[in-house]
């Protein structure tokens, strides 16, 4: 099970200038101020009636509908890989309970600069990490759960330091290049140490992230659905973390892209993430080229998208496992 870790917020109180004269509080100054306090106070979440409707606009609508389009092209590059369950509405998050492996897609959206996490959810952190991934935090760790994996406890600052543990989870990242050869290499290669050069050498961990409740419409939220999906940053919020001391001070971040290392910005890749399971022999194989089929050049035809139920897409709940066949390395 997740943990619950509630975080208060104290709502924020404004004062009145104790120089300002009493007459100058009219009964208009006070409807501002009141105005003013239930924004402050209301959900980052919740709109409020006088925040500008985007869709209001016919130039906003159609940029935002290109975006969405741009965005499912890259995310529908690939077919779906062989012998999974599809745990998401959309067609971009599986799990192999047989072969213990998780696919996620995304694409490449940064090669140069300074890193906090290698992967984030679509929408979030593009700006610093490697990879923007088509699934919530949430569903991935729920992914995690149900193929076994158990979290661990994210990086702890007080009373001392404690690095973020859990289960070792492998990394891989696949594609296919400008002629449609398959590539398949460690994550841990696309990030490198801003001090030695070389790459990433520690295997990420299942730290969990941690939820919190939102004091004023009362929601729950899972902390890594923010951007926290695959860290190289240590942050209470991380779901993957490195287990050891890595700032997330901006002046002092430990880690860049690897760049020459990285495909061109945009460009579909598909995760691999692998639980690091005793006793298990497949466990530090790399993925092959079945689990990257090529989408058929007939324009009309999409990824299939298996059923799944809004229970397993929606929530934290493990999903079921699939009876599948062994899937070929």
């Amino acid at each position: 099970m997740l943990r619950w870790t509630l975080t208060g917020f104290a709502a924020i109180s404004l004062l009145i200038s104790a120089g300002a004269p009493a007459i100058a509080q009219d009964t208009a100054a006070t409807d501002a101020e009141t105005n003013q306090a239930t924004d402050d106070e209301r959900s980052l979440g919740v709109a409020s009636p006088t925040d500008p409707d985007p869709y209001s606009d016919a130039a906003i609508q159609a940029e935002l509908e290109e975006w969405d389009r741009k965005m499912r092209a890259m995310a529908d590059k690939y077919a779906a890989p062989p012998n999974t369950k599809q745990i998401t509405q959309l067609p971009d998050l599986w799990i192999d309970p047989k072969a213990k492996r998780i696919y996620i897609d995304g694409y490449v959206t940064m090669r140069k600069g300074a890193l906090e996490m290698f992967a984030c959810p679509v929408g979030t952190k593009e700006h610093e990490a490697v990879v923007a991934a088509f699934a919530k935090s949430k569903e991935v760790h729920a992914a995690l759960l149900a193929l076994g994996a158990k979290p661990g406890s994210p990086v702890a600052y007080d009373p001392e330091f404690k690095p973020p543990t859990g289960q070792p989870v492998a990394v891989w990242v696949t594609w296919r290049d400008g002629k449609g050869n398959f590539k398949a290499v460690d994550a841990r290669t696309w990030v490198q140490n801003n001090e030695s050069k070389k790459s990433l050498a520690e295997q990420w961990v299942f730290a969990g992230s941690q939820l919190w409740t939102d004091p004023v419409d009362k929601v729950t939220h899972y902390s890594a659905d923010s951007g926290d999906m695959i860290c190289v940053s240590n942050f209470s919020s991380a779901m993957l973390d490195v287990p050891f001391d890595s700032s997330a001070q901006a002046g002092n971040l430990l880690f860049v892209a690897f760049t020459e290392r990285i495909p061109e910005q945009a460009t579909s890749v598909r995760l691999v993430l692998v639980p690091q399971f005793e006793n298990d022999p497949t466990a530090s194989e790399p993925p092959t080229e079945a689990i990257l089929p090529v989408i058929k050049t007939d324009a009309t035809e999409k990824k299939p998208a298996v059923e799944s139920s809004d229970d397993t897409a929606g929530d934290n709940t493990p999903a079921s496992s699939a009876e599948t066949k062994p899937e070929p390395r």
